[in-house]
């Protein structure tokens, strides 16, 4: 019998054009000092607490307040290919189970700016794993999220006002 978690209808791949090179989503995505201003995967939700040892084999551990409580993102890095590619884990701390050991890839494709001069970068997020249509569902909403979030502020765009008409601060 083969493995559901494993087929492709549990997985997620988004795509989103942003107007930023390849490198500079790369390095964003990797510098923890920025995460409490673009990782914002819901309007009640933000990132509060980011450790990120962005080496091969390093470790990430993500929290995202929420007025529900927190909940801790964490996994390791598995592929780190400068302005290309990174490939890591994915599980939640604080939800026993969720999303447990899924593989999280972004694949960053340098492409035309369609919306004027400078670079763009169509960033293809593949989150592979997932245990059920319900996590699925979860995690395509989240992450979609996410992906607009880096694309506002690669363009020195608070998201938070971009998206939800909230201050980073007042968030």
């Amino acid at each position: 019998m083969a493995d559901s978690t494993l087929q492709p209808d549990n997985s997620v791949r988004l795509n989103k054009l942003v107007q930023a090179s390849p490198q500079q989503v790369y390095d964003t995505w990797l510098d923890a000092s920025s995460y409490a201003k673009w990782f914002t995967p819901a309007p009640e939700a933000q990132c509060t607490e980011a450790c990120i040892d962005p080496t091969v084999g390093g470790k990430f551990r993500i929290v995202i307040g929420t007025p529900g409580g927190d909940h801790v993102g964490f996994g390791q890095f598995l592929e780190l290919v400068p302005g290309k590619r990174i490939a890591m884990t994915w599980s939640w701390e604080s939800e026993d189970g969720y999303a447990a050991n899924t593989t999280l890839t972004l694949d960053l494709y340098a492409t035309d700016n369609p919306h004027g001069d400078g670079p763009a970068t169509e960033i293809v997020l593949t989150h592979a794993g997932l245990e059920s249509a319900a996590s699925r569902s979860d995690h395509t909403g989240g992450w979609w999220g996410c992906l607009k979030a880096i694309g506002f502020f690669v363009r020195g765009v608070d998201p938070r006002e971009a998206m939800y008409g909230q201050s980073a601060e007042r968030a």
